[in-house]
This record gives C-alpha cells, sequence and structure tokens, in this order.
C-alpha cells in the first residue's frame, strides 16, 4: 500500500479499519465482470436452475458482503447523500411490494416460480450495484475495475471479430461439470447476407449491450493514459468499435452512437479531430473490406415497418397495455410477464406491465440518478482523467438505457448485470468526487 494511501483516506474521513474492510471490493467485482461477460450467458448451475447463473450467484454474494459490512462496521459513512444507492433501494422496495401483492392476490402456477426467481435477480442486482457504489475505496480501485471492464469489452470484442471472420460460434465447446445450458444460444446469425456474432451472449443484441457499455470506458482509459503505449491504449477502442458497427443490430449503432455522443463534450479538440479522421478512415475499410456493408447498415433505419422485427414489437404494444389495465399502478410482479403471452422487446414497456407506474417510475429515476452522479463527479473532478472517466460513465449507463427501449434487457443476464455494474459505477464516482482534496491528495501522491 502506498504511504500516503492512508494519509488520503483519512482526509475523506475514512478510518484505517474501513479502509480494510474494503480492500478487496475491487478484485470481487472485476471477478464478478468475468463471470458475466466471458462464460456462456445461458450456463446455469443444474441444481439451481434459472437462478444458477454464476454472475447471478455472484450478485447475492455482493448482497451478503453488504449487508455484513454494514451490519458490522465500527465507523460511521461520511459520503452524504447517495443518489443511486436510494434509487436502487426506491426501485428495489417497488420490486418487492409488487411481489407482495401478486402472492397475497395468488398466482396461476406458470407464474409463480418467474416470480421468485425474478425477486432474486433482483436482489443480485442490488447487491452488485451497492457494492461497487459503497465498497470502492478510492480512485485507484475504481479506475483498476474500469479498466478490468475494458479487457472484457476487448475479450468479447476480438471473439465477436473472429465469429464474423469464420461464421462460426467458436463456443459451442465450453461446458462446466455440473453446469448445464438453461437455453440454446443463439450463435452466429445472419441479416442481409452478413453474419451477427453474439460473443459469449444469447443474442446479438445482448452483445452489442456489452461493447456499448464497454466503448466508451475504453475511449476514456485511452485519453487519459498518456503514459502507455500508443497502440496498446487505442487497440481495445479500435476492436470494439468495430465489433459493434459488424454485429448488424440496429440498437446496437444506436447504443453506439449515443455512446460516442455523450462523451463529445468532454474531448479536448485535437481528440475530436482524430476522433472524426479515425471515423472517416473507419468507413473507407469498411466499404472496401466488406463490400455492401454500409448500405445494409443504412437499411436497418430505413427500412420501417416492412422489416418483421418491428412489426412484432409494434402489434405486441396492444396485448401488453390490455394486461397492464389490472394492475396499472404496482403491477402482476417483476418476472411475470412471461415470452409465451407476448414479446414486445421493450423493458421500458416490460417494467411498466410488471411493476406498474410506480415501478417504471421508481426504474426511470435509477436511471436518472445514475446520469446526474456521473455528471456531477464529471464537475467536481480535480484531474482529467477523473473527468473523462465520470463522462464515460455518464455515457454507458445513456447507451444502455437506450437499448432497453428495444428489447427486453432484463431477460438477458449480461446485459442486466453490465446496466446495475455502471449504475454502481456512477455512484462510487459521486462518492469520491464529493471529497475533491482527496483526489488532489492522490494524484499528487502517486
Amino acid at each position: 500500500m502506498h504511504p500516503g494511501y492512508e494519509k488520503t483516506n483519512v482526509l475523506r474521513g475514512v478510518s484505517p479499519l474501513e479502509m480494510s474492510e474494503r480492500k478487496d471490493v475491487s478484485w470481487f467485482v472485476i471477478v464478478y465482470l468475468f463471470l458475466t461477460c466471458l462464460i456462456p450467458s445461458n450456463l446455469t448451475i443444474t441444481a439451481l436452475g434459472s437462478v444458477g447463473r454464476p454472475t447471478t450467484l455472484c450478485g447475492l454474494m455482493a448482497l451478503a458482503w453488504w449487508l455484513l459490512y454494514q451490519l458490522q462496521r465500527t465507523t460511521p459513512t461520511h459520503a452524504g447523500s447517495q443518489p443511486v444507492r436510494t434509487g436502487m433501494v426506491i426501485f428495489l422496495a417497488a420490486g418487492l411490494t409488487s411481489y407482495s401483492l401478486a402472492m397475497l392476490h395468488g398466482l396461476p402456477d406458470a407464474e409463480a416460480s418467474p416470480a421468485d426467481s425474478g425477486l432474486i435477480r433482483l436482489a443480485s442486482w442490488a447487491g452488485i450495484l451497492l457494492l461497487i457504489n459503497d465498497g470502492l475505496a478510492s480512485r485507484q480501485t475504481l479506475i483498476k475495475v474500469l479498466r478490468g471492464l475494458v479487457i472484457v469489452g476487448t475479450v468479447t470484442a476480438v471473439l465477436g471479430l473472429l465469429q464474423f471472420a469464420t461464421g462460426s460460434s467458436l463456443v459451442d465447446w465450453i461446458s462446466f461439470p455440473g453446469f448445464s445450458a438453461a437455453s440454446e444460444l443463439t450463435g452466429v446469425q445472419s441479416r442481409a447476407g452478413y453474419v451477427r456474432a453474439a460473443g459469449m451472449a444469447s443474442h446479438p443484441l445482448e452483445y452489442g449491450v456489452v461493447l456499448a457499455a464497454s466503448l466508451p470506458i475504453a475511449i476514456a482509459v485511452a485519453v487519459t493514459d498518456r503514459g502507455r503505449n500508443w497502440l496498446l491504449r487505442w487497440l481495445p477502442v479500435t476492436a470494439i468499435s468495430s465489433a459493434a458497427v459488424l454485429s448488424v443490430s440496429r440498437s446496437a449503432l444506436m447504443a453506439f452512437g449515443v455512446a460516442v455522443l455523450a462523451l463529445i463534450p468532454s474531448w479536448p479538440r485535437k481528440v475530436r479531430r482524430g476522433a472524426l479522421l479515425l471515423g472517416v478512415v473507419a468507413a473507407v475499410a469498411m466499404y472496401l473490406l466488406t463490400p455492401g456493408m454500409l448500405g445494409t447498415l443504412r437499411g436497418l433505419f430505413t427500412v420501417g415497418t416492412a422489416d418483421p422485427s418491428i412489426n412484432s414489437r409494434t402489434s405486441a404494444y396492444a396485448t401488453a397495455f390490455g394486461m397492464l389495465a389490472n394492475n396499472p399502478v404496482v403491477g402482476r410482479g417483476f418476472g411475470t410477464f412471461l415470452p409465451d403471452y407476448v414479446i414486445v422487446d421493450n423493458q421500458f414497456l416490460g417494467i411498466l406491465v410488471e411493476l406498474g407506474f410506480v415501478g417504471l417510475a421508481a426504474f426511470v429515476m435509477l436511471i436518472l440518478c445514475g446520469i446526474a452522479s456521473a455528471w456531477r463527479a464529471r464537475k467536481r473532478a480535480v484531474d482529467d482523467q477523473m473527468r473523462q472517466l465520470s463522462q464515460a460513465v455518464l455515457a454507458s449507463i445513456a447507451a444502455i438505457a437506450v437499448t432497453f427501449a428495444f428489447f427486453d434487457g432484463f431477460s438477458f443476464p449480461m446485459a442486466a448485470s453490465l446496466f446495475f455494474f455502471m449504475l454502481g459505477t456512477a455512484g462510487a464516482l459521486w462518492r469520491l468526487a464529493r471529497e475533491p482534496q482527496s483526489f488532489e491528495a492522490q494524484r499528487i501522491n502517486h
């Protein structure tokens, strides 16, 4: 441990005992990232069924760790208001209320077990969010976690590029003793004659969310980590950007655009010029290496109602709103809006049906709390690195939130886990940024 580390945390009002209680959180979170994105998302522990995914169990361990820490800590916290933590508690309370009322009124047999597993998943997501929000004790641990996300995103992107090049899944052989597939991976798909990669995800849409979440962080690390080799800094950005475009997914492209637009205000003028030049070079390279791809990507947004996937989504809205009419305030219970009834491919609408207007309001508030916390952290940052990373976290949350309007993200464990991971990171940024003198002290000491 650096000798200035303890002095810095004393400035923040954090005792040595509290520091020791938090010291391993970053490694736990990095393991969570690897379990989430680098293991096929359909694998579960056979004996535990749908809640036996490694990422779900890891999130429940995080919740237990956070609860034990809160019960056993001997020093008071000095963090002040915690918008993300408050938003998560309210959203979790909405889920518990809906679940309780649904059980009180009785649920069909087909919905009872999904309601139970849905509540467990909510607890798991809350666990990783709270652990990150309260457990990352310094900017160094936070940066370590974000670099772990860049590594995960890069590996995911490279795997997808290999799938695109070979037309093969490349992950069919992966299996573990005691695990079974809860569902079939879609593997590589095709659209307009082009391969749609999925990496370890269950669908190219979920794959696109992983890329959308990691791209802004990769760009921020490349912009600010000037001490490292230029190629090592920008190679992850190139791989993630290329894989996002070649996923041939409307949602991934929209998330890509939202992420870049959200980052632009924080970029120096030199970086903006470089990004424009890189975009032109990438477009020319795509035109030369994959003839017709640019036209295919343009067609994704101009096809209109001629696309069956768009038709199936919009035609399901009437059924969803009809089900909402029975329980408009608190919904029918999280996890009970089954695909057997109708598939709306819209997570916001899904939450409206399952948790009612109360739950949807809580969910939107949670998103806004994450975005506002990252934005306020950027405003209070004392150096360019923290400004860039705070803006990148904001961009990641915004990009993922956009994709939730086009697919039921909570049905995909990888997408949902990364969403709550980024929200927790925004909360940690805001907590650390509220003591700007600690950032300055750590910058000097390191």
